[in-house]
């Protein structure tokens, strides 16, 4: 049976219902689709740029320290041995890409499992779309007053870019928000309550039912 969520108004108030699709709010959660995707967005966050130098680049003369034997101490090639305090480093790391893309299938299924947590939670809401004529943090955060979300960590999604709403909810440190092109399961996964507007979650579960 699907779940109805209210649809809020500015002032907090219901002003209408949706209802979120079992196929898209109410699956059998993959475990294991949760953490790839997790995995995967904190590996492609790394920026892969830690170096040292190797012997080879080490600014030192390759003569040899010392003839080969009879001083009683380990044979040294160079002063730019990993065994010199100074040189080189033997196997350290060397800048690479971290990058790991996930199969679009693994993706849905992450997002969908992401999203059913949330709505079994009861952490799913819809509000009526709004804007600001400029950046407002007070107004911004009156509406989320109003809706009894400013104490928690709160994932807003848009349907669009939302340069104004991003301004107006910059200084509010649990405020994250996203528009449907950047939602990603690690977003849904670590936010208290998922707020659509209902342009997007109307475009949303349009998309989604499309990609089936």
């Amino acid at each position: 049976m699907s779940t109805q969520v209210d649809i809020l108004n500015s002032e907090g108030q219901a002003s209408g219902s949706v209802e979120l699709p079992e196929d898209l709010f109410a699956i059998e959660v993959s475990e294991y689709a949760l953490y790839r995707a997790v995995v995967a967005y904190e590996a492609n966050q790394r920026q892969g740029t830690a170096s040292v130098k190797t012997r080879s680049e080490i600014a030192r003369t390759s003569k040899k320290h010392h003839r080969q034997k009879g001083t009683g101490m380990a044979r040294r090639g160079s002063m730019r041995s990993p065994l010199v305090r100074g040189g080189g480093v033997a196997f350290g790391p060397q800048p690479r890409s971290y990058y790991e893309k996930l199969p679009k299938s693994l993706k849905r299924l992450a997002l969908r499992s992401a999203l059913t947590v949330k709505g079994s939670g009861d952490q799913i809401k819809v509000i009526e779309d709004f804007d600001f004529a400029e950046p407002s943090t007070k107004s911004f955060r009156k509406i989320l007053d109003a809706c009894g979300l400013n104490d928690q960590k709160l994932l807003f999604i848009t349907a669009e870019n939302a340069p104004i709403l991003v301004k107006s909810s910059r200084n509010l440190p649990k405020v994250n928000i996203a528009h449907l092109g950047s939602l990603g399961t690690y977003d849904l996964l670590r936010a208290d309550i998922v707020l659509f507007t209902h342009q997007a979650f109307d475009k949303f579960v349009e998309t989604h039912r499309q990609e089936g």
